[in-house]
């Protein structure tokens, strides 16, 4: 399977994709934009004293239940530490939730109770649920960066990352119009819209050989010109893994669990590679975007050199307080920081930490890269927030030396927009 690359030119932080016989992809993005060194870090929004702010994180759960986004949900820390250099201290508390409903429930309850003026429940499945109708019952506001259900969203819950349908109707353009899709169903089933010429299920902990052989058994059949896997992050990993080796000229496309960090963590601990070119769909989060020298880029600049400074605090911790921040400094994701920036913002507009004034104002705030939202425009007076429409992404296993990486940690794809020259 042919190879992308990013890579970064020494003293200009600028992409630059391998030509020399291999497919060559260009950003849409400009091709050689710079990360912005200069941005400011501090976000200076007029927040109220003594603003509380709620995240509900899944620190374990069954596949596709959450903790595949516990260690991105770190980056509700450095949305509190920039607002705090912008001299308006908050209290981020976080609960685990187990990835339960029952635990949902008691996580949004007791934040409830704590006096939470808005809640980034930085978590997903179908567990959230019991979170959302909590919230929705007290009258909190909930943000909900990671959920793909957009049934959830409305009566004072907005969802800030893509909706099932969109990223269903996102698919075609990323299968870049193959007409013989193997479907590898990893336990959500076939998107809407996509007719599959085949399906292999895979489960967690699955027969492997039994998987080569279906997946052998479906290409003798007929041919086939892509693989799409639909599934959790780390069942995602597995079956990429499992691909890698038998069935690595087809080009594969997963779904947007695989942004997560669990997924490059889970395929490595496979003993797959990270250099397989994979494609998604998504919007403007990754680290890539800081590449550019639009608002855009400056934006999600300004996001990683909070990671950097956060980092660098030999004092900071986790959300949980029970590691240092530095130790996931490489994974703490734009989308929970922008979910508790949003929030923070919607509280600064309202001038108050009343629940229910907070809720009012985010309704009618739209938020983006000049209010320190690091990714998408965010548009607060729709329950499904995200502005841009979903785009193919393209992976690359580079470290784009943007931000600091712990010795213990996989570092994460990094995922970027694109089309093929």
């Amino acid at each position: 399977m042919k190879r992308r690359t990013v890579a970064l030119i020494a003293g200009a932080a600028a992409v630059v994709l391998v030509a020399a016989g291999v497919t060559t992809w260009s950003l849409t993005r400009p091709a050689e934009a710079q990360a912005v060194g200069s941005i400011p870090v501090a976000i200076s929004a007029p927040v109220p004293d003594d603003l509380t702010i709620g995240v509900i994180v899944s620190l374990s759960s069954a596949p596709g239940e959450g903790a595949e986004w516990k260690d991105a949900a770190n980056g509700a820390v450095v949305a509190a530490r920039r607002l705090a250099l912008g001299g308006h201290d908050i209290t981020v508390r976080a609960v685990d939730d187990k990835g339960t409903a029952d635990g949902a429930r008691a996580a949004a309850q007791e934040l409830v109770d704590d006096g939470a003026a808005g809640i980034v429940v930085a978590t997903s499945g179908s567990h959230v649920t019991g979170a959302v109708e909590v919230a929705r019952s007290a009258g909190v506001p909930a943000v909900l960066p990671y959920v793909t259900d957009g049934s959830l969203a409305g009566d004072g819950v907005w969802l800030t990352g893509p909706t099932s349908d969109a990223i269903s109707a996102a698919l075609p353009a990323a299968l870049k119009g193959a007409s013989s899709v193997l479907l590898v169903d990893a336990g959500y089933g076939t998107p809407a819209g996509l007719s599959p010429a085949a399906i292999v299920p895979f489960a967690a902990g699955g027969d492997a050989a039994a998987f080569r052989a279906a997946v052998a058994a479906a290409r003798g059949s007929r041919p086939l010109d892509a693989v799409l896997i639909n599934g959790p992050a780390s069942t995602q990993a597995s079956v990429v893994q499992l691909l890698q080796s038998d069935d690595a000229d087809l080009p594969i496309v997963v779904t947007p669990e695989a942004t997560s960090p669990a997924f490059s963590e889970a395929l490595v601990s496979a003993g797959g590679t990270l250099s397989t070119d994979l494609t998604t769909v998504g919007a403007g989060w990754s680290d890539t975007v800081a590449l550019s020298s639009d608002a855009d880029g400056r934006a999600m600049s300004a996001f990683l050199a909070g990671v950097r400074v956060v980092a660098d605090d030999a004092s900071a911790t986790t959300l949980f307080e029970d590691r240092s921040f530095a130790s996931v400094a490489g994974l703490a994701d734009s989308r929970s920081h922008d979910a508790t920036i949003l929030l923070a913002l919607a509280a600064a507009s309202a001038g108050s930490t009343q629940p229910s004034a907070v809720a009012s104002a985010l309704g009618t705030l739209s938020a983006g890269a000049a209010d320190g939202i690091a990714g998408p425009q965010l548009d607060g007076t729709k329950p499904t927030a995200l502005v841009p429409g979903i785009i193919p992404l393209y992976s690359a296993d580079q470290n784009l030396g943007l931000r600091p990486l712990s010795a213990d940690t996989t570092a994460p794809l990094v995922w970027f927009a694109g089309q093929p020259d």
